[in-house]
């Protein structure tokens, strides 16, 4: 199969397995990066406040929208009007226009409490587009002492494994060379 003639049943199996994985991670990194190409932007949910739609190691991929583009029932990202340093995700409830002013009320989906907040009509809020779910697991972990370890020492030792496996596993008699 493919070429290969001396491949044992579990060893093509193992082979397609890390292909499939290979395939996913591949298309896993292709649905948080590509729409960066497009404006969008990926940020990981660190809690739980939109369960069950959206969980704590969520990514969420969101498109810069105008304010008044959003309406009740859209998923924002805004800047959390108690401290501008964190990024808030939560439903949009209502929506009041003031002038040039946006007065949104939003709530996280398992929230009792609601946020009210403004923005100015030629401000600049997320939308969520779509999640990919549990991803963002992954980068807050290569972000710790342990998880940068992780990330830099399990190929190497994959790799080492690898290659004593290649060293020390028996030869068939088709593999041994005939010295003429």
């Amino acid at each position: 199969m493919f070429g290969y003639t001396d491949l044992s049943i579990p060893r093509q199996l193992a082979g397609g397995v890390g292909w499939g994985v290979m395939a996913a991670a591949v298309l896993l990194a292709l649905s948080i990066a590509a729409p960066l190409a497009f404006g969008a932007r990926p940020f990981t949910v660190l809690t739980g406040s939109m369960e069950p739609a959206i969980s704590a190691g969520d990514v969420v991929v969101e498109d810069r929208i105008s304010p008044l583009e959003a309406s009740p029932g859209d998923v924002v990202t805004f800047r959390d009007p108690g401290g501008q340093d964190r990024l808030i995700t939560h439903r949009v409830q209502a929506i009041h226009r003031d002038g040039e002013t946006l007065r949104f009320v939003t709530q996280g989906d398992a929230n009792n409490a609601d946020e009210r907040w403004t923005i100015q009509t030629d401000g600049e809020l997320g939308r969520v587009l779509y999640m990919v779910p549990l991803v963002g697991h992954a980068a807050v972990l290569i972000h710790t002492p342990a998880g940068l370890l992780l990330i830099l020492f399990l190929p190497l030792l994959l790799w080492a494994i690898e290659e004593l496996i290649r060293i020390w596993r028996p030869r068939s008699e088709g593999e041994i060379g005939e010295i003429s």
